[in-house]
């Protein structure tokens, strides 16, 4: 098949184009040429903002694909465009939403592409759910050929998920250095994680699938920890002990809004996730990499070289922000 990713160097979608190329597709990556990857050499790049329409319509111009994957659309009006920019240029058009846009506060923690979409805390799930609205609509009412794909907590090579982020150092430079991390809650509600190489395995068994138009599905891992063993198990493979302090959701958002927004759309329920339906168009689909393995995958990658321990100061800082708060509060508290 011939294959667009519109991105394709990202977390998720670096061992999707792995996979494709493995199985023989001709892939092409639409994005701003930024980031070189030697792995990619039998992929082509087509270098164009996917917000610039004018470039994008040149790069388009004369070609078709099989599929389109659109792993950075966020938002309805992005999305308005993209359907004026595909709809005669695809056979499927494969949309990456959230598993963040489920019901919250959660009602029920089993999870499946029938629970309803509602999220009042953050925006990014909401609109996640409005562009979902969008393509249904377009699917319903002009036929164009969309496939929802929705993720949870997804990390690879380079990520270590964490409460806080995932994509740097941040709380395992805590860890290491002996302060205390903020962990939501009681630290016991139980959350998925998913491999970014078996997030690959269901998202590519999906592309070219006539079953899969017009449908949804999420593709989720079978292995679900609580925050506490999550923090704990990072904490081990760096060969330190985790120093967690719980706090409740509504008092980070008390002192941090915005990453309130955060704690409470997304990290605050248990979340556990029913796959079956992607397993009934994709066998052999399945958690293959226990957390165990792929986090200690990436803490060794980072530590191979300390130029990729970044840590995203704005976060580090909100944590010991609340640490501070919430300390005051309980000195406070039994004084």
């Amino acid at each position: 098949m011939k294959i667009l990713f519109i991105g394709g160097t990202g977390n998720i979608s670096r061992d999707a184009s792995l996979r494709v190329l493995e199985q023989g597709h001709s892939l092409y990556h639409l994005n701003r040429g930024t980031k070189q990857d030697p792995e990619f050499s039998q992929v082509k790049t087509l270098i164009a903002d996917i917000n610039d329409t004018d470039a994008v319509m040149q790069q388009l111009e004369s070609r078709n694909f099989d599929v389109v994957v659109d792993f950075i659309a966020f938002k309805a009006e992005q999305l308005k465009l993209r359907i004026q920019l595909f709809k005669e240029k695809t056979a499927q058009y494969v949309f990456i939403s959230s598993a963040s846009a489920y019901r919250k506060p959660a009602v029920h923690p089993y999870i499946s592409e029938a629970t309803p979409l509602i999220n009042p805390f953050w925006d990014y799930s909401r609109d996640k759910i409005a562009c979902e609205q969008l393509l249904q609509q377009a699917w319903q009412e002009h036929g164009f050929p969309v496939t929802i794909i929705r993720p949870s907590h997804t990390y690879g090579k380079g990520w270590i998920p964490t409460t806080w982020t995932s994509s740097d150092f941040t709380v395992a430079k805590r860890m290491l250095e002996g302060k205390e991390i903020v962990v939501q809650g009681d630290g016991q509600s139980l959350w998925t994680l998913t491999h970014t190489r078996d997030f690959a395995v269901g998202l590519t068994g999906l592309l070219g699938n006539p079953a899969a138009i017009g449908e949804v599905f999420q593709i989720c891992g079978e292995e679900a920890l609580s925050w506490d063993m999550i923090h704990q198990t990072i904490a081990g493979m760096l060969g330190v002990e985790a120093k967690l302090v719980h706090v409740p959701s509504d008092f980070i958002a008390r002192v941090d809004p915005e990453m309130g927004q955060h704690f409470l759309g997304d990290k605050s329920y248990s979340a556990l996730f029913d796959c079956s339906k992607v397993k009934r168009l994709v066998p052999e689909f399945r958690t293959r990499i226990p957390f165990h393995q792929g986090v200690r995958e990436s803490i060794e990658w980072y530590l191979e070289d300390s130029s990729r321990q970044k840590v995203h100061a704005g976060i580090d800082a909100v944590i010991d922000r609340v640490l501070l708060y919430w300390h005051k509060a309980m000195d406070a508290a039994f004084s």
